[in-house]
């Protein structure tokens, strides 16, 4: 599914032209969320998750813009939880010049890939932090550098686990797509802060996909995952593999299994985010990206 499917209900009720629209971090725009959804009496609200996405349709005038170098976007997406409800809610929000920050309820969304129902500490890293830690990555660097028009394609916060760190974090979760000419290259980076002074990213190419995807040969399917994934290698390729494992995003490994045949079906006990599959043997390694929602 496509995540532009809320901006149709944002545009519908705003009459500003997107060029208008003023550039805001994501933390900028959390408390008018919140106010809101108070005013729609969830009183215990609180903030879940954030949301961007880059791709949306020619019927909707809204041009979705995410700055690179400030972290600023037009428009953020909010997920707020009301414990006492256990209820989801979904809102957007853009600011317009001279009318300050406007937010508007969505509905008929399911849950977002990255997202989970454990609210963000107060000291979640904001936008602006996030690129200053993507800009210095290698991985980013290398991609940016090939493919200098890439935007982010869809932009998630939530909590979510890095083995090792004790307990769950904010984590934030980018992709990119390479280019028109190659739609299947992507690049998925994951920050994290785990306190004021132990934060990172880690970025990873792969191809892109929703349902099942592919790279060198190797097939995950579904993907996104969330309690398995099954795992297949081309009858051509399937010999000289032996060992099959799961790591995080600073290399890690989590789970690991034999590897015989071409096909077997793991059972994934992971957290909500983004891992890494590694196939390995006397051939050498295939990796592949694989994102595990809740």
């Amino acid at each position: 599914m496509r995540w532009w499917i809320f901006l149709v209900s944002l545009v519908s009720g705003v009459s500003v032209g997107a060029q208008q629209l003023e550039l805001f971090t994501a933390r900028q725009g959390s408390a008018p969320v919140l106010q809101r959804a108070q005013q729609d009496g969830f009183s215990d609200a609180v903030l879940v998750g954030v949301f961007y996405a880059g791709d949306v349709p020619a019927t909707v005038p809204l041009s979705p813009r995410f700055d690179l170098q400030t972290g600023k976007a037009n428009y953020w997406g909010y997920a707020v939880r009301s414990p006492a409800r256990d209820t989801l809610l979904l809102y957007v929000v853009i600011r317009v010049p001279f009318l300050g920050f406007q937010v508007f309820p969505v509905s008929g969304i399911g849950a977002i890939p990255g997202i989970s129902s454990e609210p963000l500490p107060s000291w979640w890293m904001d936008s602006d932090s996030l690129v200053v830690l993507l800009q210095a990555e290698q991985s980013f660097a290398a991609f940016r550098s090939r493919y200098p028009d890439s935007l982010p394609d869809f932009v998630t916060l939530g909590m979510g686990m890095l083995p090792g760190m004790g307990s769950t974090l904010p984590l934030w979760t980018v992709v990119f797509l390479g280019s028109p000419q190659e739609p299947s290259t992507t690049m998925t980076c994951t920050a994290w802060k785990a306190s004021q002074t132990q934060q990172g990213a880690q970025c990873l190419g792969g191809p892109s996909g929703v349902g099942e995807s592919t790279a060198e040969n190797l097939r995950l399917f579904p993907q996104p995952a969330s309690e398995w994934v099954m795992v297949e290698v081309a009858p051509s390729d399937c010999a000289g593999f032996s060992v099959l494992w799961l790591e995080d995003m600073v290399g890690r490994r989590l789970q690991q299994w034999r590897w015989e045949g071409c096909r077997r079906q793991l059972e994934l006990r992971l957290s909500a985010g983004l891992y890494a599959l590694v196939l390995s043997g006397s051939r050498g390694q295939l990796r592949h990206l694989l994102v595990v929602v809740p």
